[in-house]
This record gives C-alpha cells, structure tokens and sequence, in this order.
C-alpha cells in the first residue's frame, strides 16, 4: 500500500521569495520569504499520469518569479518505493524525460522536511 509524504517543513534557503501553489486547492498557497521556513502540513500529492499533472505543488522562485518547480510523488516509478520527484519546468509534465527524484530521504512517505537552495546560480532541492 502506497504511503503519503507530507512537508512539515519547507526551508527556502535562497535570496528570493518562494511561492507555492497547491495543485488540488489552488486557493492554498503559501509565500514563504527568503532565508525563512514555514511549518504546517502539506500533503504531497500522488500523481500516475499526464492526465493528473494539474495536482503537482508548484513552487515559483527566481528574481522576476520565472521559476517553476513542480514537485509530487511518483504513483508507479518506481513501484512501491514512493518517491517524491521534481520538474523544473514552465509547465508540468509527468512524462518528461527531466523529471527527478529529490535528492536525499524522498521514500517511503511520511513526515519530511524539503530544503530549496541557490547554488551556482541554479535551484536546488533535498528533502531530508
């Protein structure tokens, strides 16, 4: 049986505002302000096909907010593993060649914490 990731704690470790929109409930978001973090609960949402990438949590960075980074948890890739994966992209693609597995403690569900650093000037992701 698959298990749920859920953020209990979102650190933006970048010079930027960090903005994220719920896929599912669009009326959620949250603005999180450089070098803070936010507490709570956020369920990552499940995702097995394109025809779901509305639900992925979209985390919006950069300077002009130009960077979209869609972040969900892989129904089937791999099987019963529950990874949380990414996609930096201007839209969502759950197919895309470029979608990532977060680095760090990404399975098995549960209660994480998910880290978005600047470094080299390119956005970085660890979930621990």
């Amino acid at each position: 049986m698959a298990s749920v990731t859920y953020l209990r704690s979102l650190a933006n470790n970048t010079p930027y505002t960090l903005t994220l929109i719920d896929g599912e409930n669009r009326s959620q978001s949250l603005a999180i302000g450089a070098q803070h973090v936010w507490n709570g609960s956020l369920a990552v949402p499940w995702i097995g096909k394109s025809e779901e990438n509305y639900k992925a949590l979209r985390l919006i960075l950069g300077p002009g907010a130009e960077t979209n980074i869609w972040l969900f948890q892989d129904y089937w890739q791999p099987a019963y593993m529950d990874a949380v994966k990414y996609l930096i992209a201007s839209s969502m693609e759950y197919a895309s060649e470029e979608v990532m597995e977060v680095p760090g403690d990404n399975r098995e569900g549960g209660s994480k914490n998910l880290i978005v650093s600047l470094v080299n000037r390119q956005f970085k992701l660890l979930m621990a």
